[in-house]
């Protein structure tokens, strides 16, 4: 099971966002716009991370856009989806 703060510190990595720690992100942020600030090409990005990691394959849009709502969400849809096999 991921918690918010291990999900918060791989995001981080990922997206090498400098200068942001752990505890300046909010679990309910939001990943794109006024949240992190991601975008289309991270969406991307973040889905070939959590195929990798998670072994999570998005089988539509729908439900990218309900796990990509914020950290808690994603860690919540994490938890839900991802594959033993990883």
């Amino acid at each position: 099971m991921i918690t918010t703060t291990q999900l918060k510190t791989e995001l981080i990595e990922l997206f090498a966002l400098e200068g942001v720690g752990v505890h300046e992100i909010s679990d309910d942020d939001h990943l794109f716009e006024d949240g992190l600030g991601l975008d289309s090409v991270d969406a991307i990005e973040l889905s070939i991370f959590l195929d990798n990691e998670y072994g999570i394959v998005f089988k539509n849009i729908a439900d990218s856009e309900v796990a990509f709502k914020s950290i808690e969400t994603l860690q919540q849809y994490i938890n839900e989806h991802k594959s033993d096999n990883v």
